[in-house]
């Protein structure tokens, strides 16, 4: 099978890898480019023709894995969309708010005049959006399905959000075969109401991600240390803005809240979440009860992940009149990384003072807006206009929903038998090094480095 890494190397957005076998084409994820301008001009350009390709195979629904399938749909794709249930779910709901906010700032820039196109453009509509979903076909987990052409495909849980799949390709070719694994994003297994990843015992090729593969992430329970940066701002009357993703990380954080005014760790204060999508993440997390811990009986929910004191804010007014009230309150609100939307607004109205907080409860992509924030800097630019930063900024560990490379040693650790080759990706530079040289210390494997462009085949040997 020949593959191309066209996504998420030498960083972590954008995962796409446009694969061959035989005259099959494919690709597995197509994810949005986040970050630094230049990461988000590359979602313009496709260097690949979308109307050549027989299907895309997903592995979970975060955006910088899908978010680039209505582009390819206004360029002309037509061909199925294979995922999980849970990702199918997600997506409805991730790719529309994506769509809006895509319009949503191309209207901004159109009323303020500060975009060099005239009129500026969004990367695609909301209806680009409802089209390329009518395409999503749903497959179960845990069983090989024939896809033609001596391809097959098996799904298995990867404990990253609700959804989230490991990728296994069965390709037969010439009486022999080969097991080709994408790992997606993998999870590691502490999560508070997600089940841990299942384990693989085969594969001739691994393309394994990298996100955490320099670091070592906290093994006890962040509900102490997120407790205590609340406490700070709630005691002083502050607002605290969580910038969370709406998937997996939401559902977290509501959960640990919930947690800590049970115990009475915090007061009591009105928690908002300024997220539609969130909120429509909350409800299918809850129903597919194959990938969480939370305990249902009758049909009925007995863990909770949300406080009493909980409001979901649904209109851009309601937005607004929370943004004017004074604290002490906790907004929870997308995007992650501060890539766009709602959370913006907060912080452009939050940062100037002293008295509110903001705490960061998961990666900071380089050039985001987010890591800049946790890296100290002291005037932000929002909306085109600068934004001092007297705002406390925290970031609390243990609730990523990747692995770190503790856990991805452990993860391999289940493999009978030496895989062919590993292919590392989505991951920044020092990431890929240090778990390149961790996997080949620990096991002897061969490890290769994705690169920009790259095109491999599984009978060359890019790991040399």
């Amino acid at each position: 099978m020949k593959m191309k890494f066209m996504g998420a190397v030498r960083t972590v957005t954008g995962s796409k890898t446009l694969c061959q076998f035989g005259r099959v084409k494919f690709l597995v994820d197509a994810g949005l480019f986040q970050g630094s301008k230049k990461n988000r001009l590359l979602n313009w350009e496709l260097d690949f023709n979308p109307k050549t390709l027989d299907f895309v195979i997903l592995t979970h629904a975060h955006i910088d894995h899908i978010g680039l399938l209505p582009k390819l749909y206004r360029e002309g794709i037509r061909c199925p969309v294979y995922c999980t249930k849970g990702t199918l779910e997600l997506s409805e709901i991730l790719l529309k708010d994506s769509a809006h906010i895509q319009e949503e700032d191309a209207e901004f820039a159109n009323k303020t005049g500060h975009s060099i196109h005239k009129p500026a453009l969004p990367l695609y509509s909301v209806k680009d959006a409802e089209n390329i979903l009518t395409l999503f076909k749903i497959l179960p987990r845990d069983e090989w399905i024939d896809l033609g052409k001596d391809l097959k495909v098996r799904f298995l849980r990867s404990g990253h959000i609700i959804g989230s799949s490991f990728i296994q390709l069965l390709c037969s070719e010439n009486n022999t075969s080969q097991i080709v694994t994408f790992s997606g994003d993998l999870g590691n297994g502490r999560s508070l109401i997600l089940k841990p990843p299942v384990e693989i015992s085969e594969t001739d090729y691994l393309i394994l991600e990298s996100t955490y593969g320099d670091r070592v992430q906290v093994r006890i329970s962040p509900e102490e240390t997120l407790g205590r940066y609340l406490r700070i701002i709630l005691n002083r009357n502050g607002v605290v803005i969580i910038p969370a993703f709406s998937v997996g990380r939401t559902q977290e954080v509501l959960f640990l809240i919930n947690e800590l005014m049970v115990a009475k760790k915090i007061r009591e204060v009105p928690v908002y979440l300024d997220s539609p999508m969130s909120s429509s993440a909350n409800r299918i997390f809850l129903e597919n009860k194959e990938d969480h811990v939370l305990k249902i009986e009758n049909n009925k929910l007995i863990s909770s992940i949300s406080p009493s004191s909980y409001h979901e804010v649904e209109s851009v007014e309601e937005s607004k009149k929370i943004s004017k009230e004074n604290g002490p309150m906790i907004i929870v609100t997308s995007s992650g990384m501060i890539s766009g939307g709602r959370v913006l607004h907060h912080l452009k109205l939050r940062l100037p003072h002293k008295e509110n907080g903001v705490i960061f409860v998961g990666y900071q992509a380089e050039e985001t807006k987010g890591r800049l924030l946790v890296d100290g800097i002291d005037k932000i630019r929002i909306h085109h206009q600068e934004v001092p930063v007297h705002a406390d900024i925290f970031s609390v560990d243990g609730l990523t929903a990747h692995a770190d490379y503790i856990d991805i040693l452990a993860w391999l650790g289940h493999l009978k038998k030496a895989p062919k080759l590993i292919i590392l990706n989505h991951g920044e530079d020092r990431a890929l090094k240090h778990l390149k040289l961790l996997i080949e210390g620990e096991f002897n494997y061969r490890v290769g480095i994705a690169e920009p462009g790259l095109e491999f085949d599984t009978l060359s040997n890019i790991g040399d």
